[in-house]
């Protein structure tokens, strides 16, 4: 088992990793082939975990096999159960709603990975959970590693390699609401070649994610835009994933990868000619190479093509006539949005005697964003364009003294970013200027291990997020939503410092973690939507500077260790995240901020009779918005739910095995909103069978 940060503050890590395996024949095969060393995501360059001052988790392809089978599954579901990390699901076609150390907001303040990549947040929907091997989590600022967006963290999804004995894999599995998920596998290490390929579907009959009740409820309180898109059926999807992935090596430590994740994604909205994804593509293809500089360090070329093609089509939608619901079917506009991004990164490593890194590095990335609208009833178009370029430059040092019982790590980056290119019809003026901005910031931290039960280590960090482009330029005074631009838009700025506590009694199978956390965000980007006077069933999206907040909190976590078959594992996050100098908001929660949240389960592994995981699973209520609006999805409620998971492999002859699950996800049939207007689907029960053929 792999880990970024300190071994006792992963949540699998405290586990012996044939003990998180679906089968002792897993835990046999893992004996058999020893995995290569790994980047650290928590300092881009491989050291000791258990010499990183910074919190860090990561849950590994055990640990992932372990988990439920949710309903329209994404890879947000993947770390729910980790401190300091709650996921606000936006079900319909968006990202899962990341949010780090209760930094709170949408995406803005979660930088999203792809093998140490930085993606735009949406594309992580590219991603099936199945083509995953590991999942980083990186806590508190940092922008000093990667740049915008990492003002909470770093989550860094690591895509599958083929390992030695591999070999074939066919997969069914049948759910409820009419849900189809084959998969198919194939991978290998043969000599200095690893490969996997694979291709999973996702289908389903769906649920109608936005009830016309709830939208009719929201109408009577004065949100009458949300009638709109309500859902009056079922919102089915058809979903399809292909990857692949090439690794070679040679004995001289020079590697090379290509990797490709490629999604065709299809989401019917619930109404007649209503599409929220009209068979849109995506697709990451990373490639990754790597060689020493003799004795003295190592040079790291990494680069990636990511494309997001998103069309839509959408009707007149439902309006309110005599108190009765009424469609309007016609086909009133057709989007074609693609978002194409082209980041490269060049790394060096040297090694300043045996216990001193220095990591210097480059970045640059261009981003074009194009939003293509035709208008069917008047024949109009309308076009939105931009190109963002970003560069940067970064260096680290890390040292250890003490026999490694001491580290200390420093960094510091500069950030320049330029928009660029930008043409939109429906704004005035259609052309405006370009606009350049820059950055630094830094991240520093030490631990100090008295011996192999107690550990304390601190760290401070800063990051930027400059908010999204056509907030700056896009002012709109046409159709159903408005937005009115805000050039004077300053970037947020957040730093944080952290304090952790880590005990680890290995006789007994106790682990515990305990982290508090203290920061503030200054200039603190929002965005609103006000409804519009002037159309019925309209809204006016507004940005705005709110001055800032303060957050602070406690993460804690448990292991133990019942007996050598069960194991209990619980989470806690004590979360404090208020708005502050701001008249009209000063002593709100932030939104999408809740003041607790966290899990506990059981996991017992008896491979010769059954395995089992169980999770209780909740969250405080949270809000929409920085208002604090108290009403019905804008006040989004407390929630609660039962998971469970139950699975066995059958060895059916010396090479064949056979795997056979049941999964259930919110058991208890709990109804609650995910995020604004749209709802759980309720309880969700999968069955599965597998057959695997061992190279």
């Amino acid at each position: 088992m792999k880990l970024i940060g300190d071994r006792r503050w992963v949540p699998a890590a405290a586990i012996v990793a044939c003990l998180f395996a679906p089968s002792s024949i897993l835990a046999e095969e893992q004996q058999t082939f020893k995995l290569e060393p790994m980047m650290v995501t928590a300092t881009k360059t491989e050291v000791k975990a258990d010499t990183i001052p910074f919190t860090a988790h990561s849950v590994d392809r055990e640990t992932l096999d372990a988990q439920p089978s949710f309903f329209m599954n994404n890879v947000g579901e993947l770390i729910r159960d980790l401190p300091g990390v709650h996921v606000g699901q936006y079900y319909p076609w968006g990202p899962p709603w990341i949010h780090l150390r209760g930094t709170g907001y949408f995406i803005g303040r979660t930088v999203y990975l792809v093998d140490g990549l930085p993606i735009w947040s949406f594309m992580s929907t590219t991603l099936n959970p199945n083509d995953i091997e590991r999942v980083d989590v990186l806590l508190g600022p940092s922008s000093a590693l990667y740049g915008a967006n990492a003002s909470g963290g770093a989550v860094n999804f690591i895509t599958r390699s083929g390992t030695k004995g591999m070999g074939a894999k066919g997969q069914i599995a049948y759910g409820t609401k009419n849900t189809i998920r084959p998969h198919v596998s194939i991978g290998d290490a043969v000599n200095q070649w690893r490969y996997y390929f694979s291709y999973s579907g996702d289908y389903s009959d769906g649920y109608k994610m936005k009830p016309v009740d709830d939208a009719l409820q929201l109408w009577s309180l004065g949100k009458k835009q949300y009638l709109k898109e309500a859902s009056l059926e079922d919102n089915r999807y058809r979903n399809s994933y292909v990857a692949g992935k090439a690794d070679w090596a040679n004995e001289h430590g020079t590697k090379f990868s290509m990797a490709v994740n490629y999604a065709r994604r299809y989401l019917y909205g619930g109404q007649s000619n209503l599409i929220l994804d009209d068979t849109g593509s995506q697709v990451i293809n990373t490639l990754k190479a790597e060689t020493p500089l003799g004795g003295i360090g190592k040079i790291r070329l990494s680069g990636a093509f990511q494309y997001y093609d998103h069309p839509q089509q959408y009707n007149g939608g439902l309006s309110l006539v005599g108190g009765t619901p009424v469609l309007n079917s016609t086909i009133f506009q057709k989007r074609e949005w693609k978002v194409r991004r082209l980041p490269v990164e060049l790394q060096t490593d040297w090694y300043l005697g045996s216990n001193n890194t220095l990591t210097a590095g480059v970045f640059w990335s261009r981003e074009n964003e194009k939003r293509d609208d035709f208008f069917l009833l008047t024949g109009k178009k309308s076009l939105f364009k931009v190109t963002t370029d970003q560069t940067a430059s970064y260096l680290q040092d890390q040292m250890v003294f003490l026999d490694d019982r001491l580290s200390l790590i420093a960094g510091i980056r500069y950030d320049h970013w330029e928009y660029k290119d930008i043409f939109d019809t429906s704004s005035n003026p259609q052309k405006p200027e370009d606009v350049s901005k820059e950055t630094w910031t830094y991240r520093g931290g030490g631990k100090y291990r008295f011996n192999e039960n107690l550990a304390v280590r601190s760290s401070i960090g800063t990051a930027y997020w400059p908010g999204l482009p056509l907030w700056f330029f896009q002012n709109i005074k046409s159709g159903n939503t408005w937005r009115e631009a805000n050039p004077n838009l300053d970037p947020e700025k957040t730093w944080m410092a952290d304090l952790g506590l880590e005990l680890d009694f290995p006789r007994f199978g106790t682990s515990i973690g305990v982290t508090g956390y203290y920061g503030k965000i200054r200039d603190m980007v929002s965005y609103r939507y006000d409804e519009n006077p002037a159309v019925p069933g309209g809204s006016i999206v507004r940005t705005q500077n709110l001055g800032g907040a303060e957050i602070y909190g406690v993460e804690t976590l448990l292991e133990q260790r019942i007996t050598d078959k069960l194991w209990f594992m619980g989470s806690l996050t004590l979360n404090h995240s208020r708005i502050i100098d701001d008249p009209k908001n000063g002593g709100h929660q932030l939104r999408n901020a809740p003041d607790y949240w966290g899990s506990l389960g059981l996991r017992y592994i008896n491979p010769d009779i059954v395995n089992a995981n169980i999770l209780l699973r909740f969250s405080d209520d949270r809000y929409y918005d920085d208002e604090n609006t108290e009403l019905p999805f804008f006040h989004m409620r407390p929630y609660k739910t039962l998971d469970l998971r139950i699975w066995k492999d059958w060895r059916l002859a010396d090479k064949w095995i056979m795997t056979t699950s049941i999964s259930g996800v919110n058991i208890f049939d709990k109804y609650y909103e995910t995020e604004i207007v749209y709802v759980n689907p309720g309880r969700y029960i999968e069955g599965m069978v597998a057959f695997r053929y061992l190279f």
